[in-house]
């Protein structure tokens, strides 16, 4: 290959792909609300989903820690402009922004900086739901 197609055709394919937030399989949704399968998530394991916003894509993660469960969107206040989200590493959420790390079990005590923005929810069972209300809410932050 000559140097002229990878300079042309190659590095801006690489810009755009390093520069966009991942995208994740669409979440189970029924009468409203998201419907998140508890049986289906490990402990401390969290499970990325997208869901699709006026042609927005709205990436969010559940996590179950012992009993309890959470939810966030897959953005921050501080980065959020930048549109690259979280990895998980190990026990830990990582901004692929600015690389600040989180350890999982301590998520629901942030405020601020880099942590992620909560997102409501409630658990019925061996279901967690999330209301479609609280995804339309957080379209601002994926824009």
């Amino acid at each position: 290959m000559s140097r002229r197609f990878l300079a042309v055709f190659l590095f801006p394919l690489l810009l755009y792909a390093c520069s966009n937030t991942p995208g994740y399989p669409p979440p189970p949704e029924a009468e409203g609300f998201i419907r998140i399968d508890l049986k289906g998530l490990g402990d401390a394991e969290p499970v990325f989903f997208t869901r699709e916003i006026d042609g927005v894509g709205v990436s969010f993660f559940v996590l179950r820690i012992g009993d309890e469960v959470q939810s966030y969107l897959d953005a921050c206040m501080k980065c959020y402009p930048h549109k690259k989200g979280y990895l998980v590493d190990g026990f830990y959420l990582e901004c692929r922004y600015c690389n600040v790390r989180y350890s999982l079990d301590r998520l629901s005590e942030g405020v601020g900086s880099c942590f992620p923005i909560p997102l409501k929810g409630s658990r019925q069972g061996d279901v967690y739901l999330i209301p479609l209300e609280e995804l339309e809410a957080g379209v601002k932050y994926f824009r």
